[in-house]
Parts: C-alpha cells; sequence; structure tokens
C-alpha cells in the first residue's frame, strides 16, 4: 500500500478518523485509477459511506458547517459575486458575501492549494460551507448556465481588467522576464486560462492550440478529429497567456528559442484532467499545443472500442498468446495507444509482469511498469528495451517500432517467450509487414515471430441528437463500392446538425478495424518477399475484411456517413 504521503488527502482523513480500513482504501485506489473517476465518487459508488456522513466528516476537518443548499436564499448580488467561468471552474456557490469576503457552497474537501488559488482569482478572502454534489451543480448551471455567454463575458471582463491595470500586462519586451512573469500570474490572465481550459474539457477536446501570429492570437480546439476557433483575444494576451501555460507546466519562461515539453495536471470540474505541453518557437512568438488526456472520458474496455464480433474475438485468442508480436497500424490519432492499452488491462493479471516504453506515456494504469523514453537525456528505446529483457518480463509493449534496432529487439524478445505488442505507421495491415521489410528485417524473421496485424482508424459518429435519414448522390456510392443490392432497404443517415454538435452533424467517434491474422499461407508469402498487394488479396481471400468493407458496415448500420468512410479509408 502507498504510504500516506501518496494517500488521496479525502483518503488520509477518512483513514485517521478509523472510517475506512487499509483494503478499502486499496480498492479504491484501483477503482479510481481504472475509471479516472475522483475517489469522493468512488468512495459513494462503492457505499463505504452515505453522502451525508461524507459531507459532515469533511466540515469537521475544515472547521465549515453542511447547509441545504436548495433552501438557501441566495440574492441575485450574491450569485454576482463571483464571475461564472470561475463558479463552473470549480463548480463553487456563493452564499453569503461580506466587504472583501465571500462564502462559497462546495461538496468536496478544498486543499490548501485550491483554497489559495481561489482567493487569489476572486480577490478576497474566502470561506466554504458543504452541500450536497447535485445540489451545487444544479445551482451552478441554473446560474452561470450558458458556456458561449462566459466566454464573451470574461472577454469583456477581461477587457475591462487590462483597462484598468494595463500597467500588470506591460511586458517591456520579449527578455523582460520579471514583467512575463507578472503578467502570466495576473488574475485576468489565470481566469482566461482557466476557463478556455475548461471550456476544451467540458467540449471534449483532444488538443488545444494557442497561436500567435503578426496581427492576431488564435487559439483553437480539435474535437473529433476537426478543428474549431474559438473568438479570438486580444493579440496583446498572447505573450502573457504562452508564459501563464509555460509556468503550469513547470517550463522555463526564459528559454524561448528552443521547443520544450513538460505537463499539466488539473482538476477541472471534479475529473483529474492531464494535459501533455508542447511548445515550439515560431516567428511570432512561441505556438504551445496541449494534448488532454482526460482519463474520465477514455474508456479502455476493450468491449467498448467498437470492435466487429468476429476481431474481437481473434483479438482475444492472439493476446492470450505466450510469445509472438501483435502490431497495431494507422495514421496519428487512429485511437492505436487506445487499442494497445485495452488489450494490456485485459491481460493485466497479478501473473504477468507488463512492461511499456513510451514516448511519452499517455495512460497511467496500475499494475504495469511505464517508462517514459526521452531521447534527449539518453533514455532512447533501443537503451530502455535492452534494459527490459534483463527484468524478467511476460509481455512487451514498445511505443512504436522506428527502426531496425527497435524491430530486432522486438523480434529477440518474441523469440525468447514474451508477447510483444508495439505500432507502425502504416496505411493498411499488410503494408506493416512490407513496412519491417524494409527497414531490413529478415522476413523469416517476420514470418516466425508476427501473430496478427490490426490496423484501425476513427471515424466521426453522426449526432444522435440531429440524425435525419438522407440520400446520398449515386456516384458516391459508386466510389465506395456499394450496389443497390448491398444497401437492401437500409437508410442512409446524416447529422443536420444542433447545439448538442455544435452543428457539425457529428459527436464522438467509432472505430473501423481490420485484422490480418498471420496463418501459415501468409508466411510463406513473406518468406518469398511477395508485395504488399499481394500478401492483401491473399488476406482478403483468406476472409480478411478491410477498413473499407468494414467502413461500409458502419455506414449500413447508421452509425456514420458515406462521406467519413471515403475520407479516411
Amino acid at each position: 500500500m502507498p504510504h500516506d504521503h501518496e494517500i488521496d488527502p479525502l483518503l488520509l482523513l477518512l483513514k485517521e478518523q478509523g472510517r475506512i480500513t487499509a483494503d478499502q482504501i486499496k480498492e479504491v485506489e484501483e477503482e479510481q485509477v481504472a475509471t479516472g473517476k475522483p475517489v469522493r465518487g468512488v468512495l459513494l459508488n462503492m457505499e463505504i459511506l452515505r453522502e451525508d456522513e461524507l459531507l459532515e466528516i469533511i466540515a469537521v476537518s475544515m472547521g465549515a458547517r453542511v447547509i441545504n443548499l436548495p433552501a438557501t436564499d441566495i440574492p441575485p448580488e450574491v450569485v454576482h459575486a463571483i464571475p461564472a467561468s470561475v463558479a463552473r471552474m470549480y463548480t463553487v456557490v456563493p452564499v453569503e458575501r461580506n466587504t472583501g469576503s465571500v462564502v462559497l457552497a462546495t461538496y468536496e474537501m478544498v486543499t490548501p492549494q485550491k483554497n489559495d488559488e481561489l482567493a487569489f482569482v476572486l480577490s478576497r478572502d474566502i470561506s466554504f460551507v458543504l452541500a450536497r454534489e447535485d445540489d451545487v451543480r444544479a445551482y451552478v448551471n441554473q446560474f452561470y448556465g450558458d458556456d458561449s455567454a462566459s466566454v464573451n463575458e470574461l472577454l469583456s471582463a477581461l477587457e475591462v481588467d487590462i483597462e484598468e491595470d494595463s500597467s500588470a500586462l506591460e511586458v517591456k519586451n520579449e527578455d523582460d522576464i520579471k514583467g512575463l512573469e507578472a503578467a502570466a500570474g495576473s488574475t485576468p490572465v489565470i481566469r482566461f486560462v482557466n476557463l478556455v481550459l475548461y471550456n476544451a474539457v467540458q467540449g471534449r477536446a483532444s488538443d488545444i492550440h494557442f497561436e500567435p501570429f503578426e496581427n492576431e492570437f488564435r487559439i483553437r480546439y480539435r474535437v473529433d478529429g476537426t478543428l474549431y476557433e474559438m473568438s479570438p483575444p486580444p493579440k496583446r494576451l498572447a505573450l502573457p497567456v504562452i508564459s501563464r501555460l509555460k509556468v503550469m507546466a513547470n517550463l522555463n519562461i526564459a528559454e524561448r528559442r528552443l521547443p520544450q515539453d513538460g505537463r499539466i495536471q488539473l482538476t477541472i470540474a471534479g475529473r483529474q484532467v492531464d494535459f501533455r505541453v508542447s511548445s515550439l518557437p515560431t516567428a511570432y512568438g512561441e505556438s504551445v499545443v496541449l494534448r488532454v488526456l482526460d482519463r474520465g472520458m477514455v474508456s479502455l474496455d476493450i468491449e467498448n472500442l467498437g470492435m466487429p464480433d468476429d476481431v474481437y474475438q481473434a483479438m482475444m485468442l492472439d493476446i492470450v498468446k505466450p510469445n509472438g508480436i501483435i502490431v497495431v497500424t494507422g495514421p496519428t490519432g487512429s485511437g492505436k495507444t487506445t487499442t494497445l492499452y485495452s488489450a494490456l488491462r485485459k491481460i493485466n493479471t497479478v501473473e504477468t509482469k507488463i512492461l511499456t516504453a513510451e514516448e511519452p506515456v499517455e495512460y497511467e494504469v496500475d499494475g504495469i511498469v511505464q517508462v517514459p523514453i526521452n531521447e534527449a537525456s539518453g533514455n532512447s528505446f533501443s537503451i530502455v528495451l535492452r534494459a527490459f529483457l534483463r527484468q524478467d518480463p511476460d509481455i512487451l509493449m514498445i511505443g512504436e517500432i522506428r527502426d531496425l534496432e527497435t524491430a530486432h529487439i522486438g523480434i529477440r524478445a518474441a523469440l525468447t517467450g514474451h508477447l510483444v505488442f508495439s505500432t507502425l505507421h502504416t496505411n493498411d495491415s499488410a503494408g506493416a509487414i512490407t513496412r519491417l521489410i524494409d527497414m531490413d528485417v529478415e522476413p523469416y524473421l517476420i514470418s516466425s515471430t508476427m501473430e496478427a496485424v490490426v490496423s484501425q482508424r476513427l471515424l466521426r459518429r453522426i449526432c444522435s441528437k440531429c440524425r435525419v435519414p438522407h440520400v446520398p448522390e449515386p456516384d458516391i456510392l459508386t466510389r465506395l463500392g456499394i450496389t443497390a443490392q448491398d444497401v437492401g432497404g437500409r437508410t442512409f443517415y446524416h447529422g443536420r446538425g444542433c447545439d448538442h454538435c455544435h452543428n457539425m452533424g457529428y459527436r464522438g467517434r467509432q472505430g473501423v478495424f481490420e485484422y490480418l491474422p498471420i496463418t501459415d499461407p501468409l508466411r510463406d508469402m513473406i518468406n518469398e518477399r511477395k508485395p504488399t498487394l499481394l500478401l492483401r488479396n491473399k488476406a482478403i481471400e483468406l476472409g480478411m475484411r478491410t477498413l473499407r468493407e468494414d467502413g461500409i458496415r458502419n455506414v449500413l448500420d447508421g452509425y456514420t456517413t458515406v462521406e467519413e468512410v471515403i475520407k479516411y479509408t
């Protein structure tokens, strides 16, 4: 069990009060890692405590009281005592306001850091009362509901703040580090950055781009693979905002000529979210991109990936083999890592030792030893993988096979009785084999170790709220190779566009898969160095469904559109 200093503060409090056993703590921690849910939610779901008991314990520890929020009268001037963006980011509701101080209702334990941050962002003294989670959330929605209003409200408030206190954002030049630090730490900038991150997470964005140009500062979100731009903030905010992000990610704000990487960990609306941060110097300042790793949004259950039944069954048989190589291929952002992790989680038992080498570690999974690759510090794939084989593993996951050396280590591991998972950037499953041969891997090594290749893409799903029947153009069906017989009497759909999907007609994504088991006829062809096309045709003859065919299955089942399938397969 972890030492006390690693335990979540709420679990530590319950342990000190004798309200939770060591075994229960372990169970809660495992469930928390598996689901990404906050500790408080896990405690209530597992029925270790009732919500009212939990509120009482937290209130006593904070020297606060528990209130019945629905029975509390909150006048409008109290509601306006804090900005909507702060109420939503921290899920708090003001219940009393005095000169220079405000009383906030919350449903969770407030750490000293969160207390200080809130006091700073609100520029006043704060104290807390405790209330039930559903009540606090309902009031936040009722008082501070509309998202779009709050971005615009914050931008106009920012303009006012900047006018009133323009000295706070005065940065003499790019080398004025003191000025940069002060601007990055000013209340309006902190509020603005928090709101941008909050909206990105609520909008299910996978990436956030901060891009300074000559005459404007653009902020864009990537949702379901497509970029959307938010209303651009004033150009002079570029330096302070980017400096703020660098401060949050522990990057060197004085270094503006070299790319840097870091991470930010935040709790947003009660969920733990990690951001991977990358800064890149450009002609007009640094461009910063955040990759959002929201564990609460990603299901690492292999059953939920949307694999067709036969592919799922075949994969289940291959991932329990004692040795061999299983490769997942597809372009960046096609969900390869998620598929690999879902497979690892399925076979992650007490009896197996699993090691992963990744650049960087995307999902943290309990019971799996994960090693981040960092070429800069000399921790390269080949060095880490050689050390792995001395660590007595059963299963290895190599983030990506990128050269002959990595491929050879993976093959050697497979030949000496290990199961190896990895990824390759190729267009289809048969291409993975020829890619390895192009790297100068001997064909007999590939044919004797490779068990299966999975190729995948993510297609956008039609929004369930605005899905309507739709007749696609005949030439598009011809391009897809669908005949009237294939269609039968089935209806095609597309999304009209609504608020739920930001008028895109799509919401969420669906995997399409191509599964190539390496059978004896294919092993013979690999040894003869047959080209990709012949391998592919043989696999189809042996029953493999192509990515395009799996895409068509998704169209005929009403999950996605013909256009998506043509675009991605």
